[in-house]
């Protein structure tokens, strides 16, 4: 992630979608043919969709090493006596109350300036994967100024909603849309949920209501940015639009659909 550079660059696209593409070294001989010229052109699009994957499983990797450092510390503080079994008890959450397809609960609402310690605690206990396929880069911390700018929306231009799991108050998903400062009737979005709570219908409920705000606004169309074979993201936009077009390149696709309802 790029933390400094235009300042105004993270207001004009769905920060931090900063990331370039993976570096992949020039070719320096000139192409002899047309045919020469294509063919070198689908190598480095290969190569670029390698790194991206590459990158992926690098996260992964990550995730297995933290896994297994964390239950080593976890049964040695077990072993010690280290852990109390008093829970404490967190006010219950505002918002919307929904019931996920396993009975669980969560609330919907609106993100608010106030909810930027939370969003970066969230953002924290991510895996490595999910940052991955969230940011499509490398992503370590959230900067002060990037939590500022998630939390502080107009709620029109930029929307952000927040999914809370009732018992505990904690965030376990956040779905957004950036309006396009050049076409008024289309938005980028994203969403992502703890890892804990993916495939359990959080990011149906989110994309849902994310899309019924965007209508509102007067989006039509939105557009995501993905990597290639993230099924769940693929369908999260097709519960709510009819895709009109996708691209792919460097081991990503984007999507482009029209809002259900137009």
């Amino acid at each position: 992630m790029q933390a400094h550079g235009d300042p105004d660059r993270e207001k004009k696209v769905l920060m931090p979608r900063s990331a370039p593409p993976a570096e992949i070294p020039p070719q320096r001989t000139p192409a002899r043919s047309a045919e020469e010229r294509a063919a070198r052109a689908e190598r480095a699009r290969d190569a670029r969709e390698f790194a991206t994957l590459e990158a992926q499983l690098g996260a992964l990797d990550r995730d297995i090493h933290d896994v297994r450092r964390t239950a080593r510390h976890a049964a040695a503080a077990t072993g010690l006596g280290l852990f109390s079994r008093d829970k404490h008890v967190a006010p219950r959450p505002r918002g919307e109350r929904v019931c996920l397809r396993d009975g669980a609960q969560i609330v919907i609402r609106q993100v608010e300036p106030e909810d930027a310690a939370q969003l970066k605690v969230g953002f924290e206990h991510l895996s490595a994967v999910s940052r991955y396929r969230r940011f499509l880069a490398p992503v370590g911390d959230l900067s002060s100024r990037q939590l500022s700018y998630l939390t502080h929306v107009d709620h029109v231009s930029h929307e952000a909603i927040a999914a809370l799991d009732t018992v505990t108050g904690d965030g376990v998903g956040i779905a957004r849309y950036v309006r396009d400062p050049d076409d008024a009737r289309q938005a980028e979005v994203a969403i992502v949920v703890a890892d804990a709570w993916q495939g359990r219908g959080v990011g149906t409920a989110l994309m849902e209501r994310l899309a019924a705000r965007a209508r509102a606004a007067g989006v039509e169309r939105i557009t995501a940015r993905m990597i290639v074979g993230n099924d769940a993201a693929r369908a999260l936009i097709a519960h709510a639009a009819d895709i009109l077009s996708e691209r792919r390149e460097a081991g990503t696709v984007s999507l482009t659909g029209r809002l259900r309802g137009y």
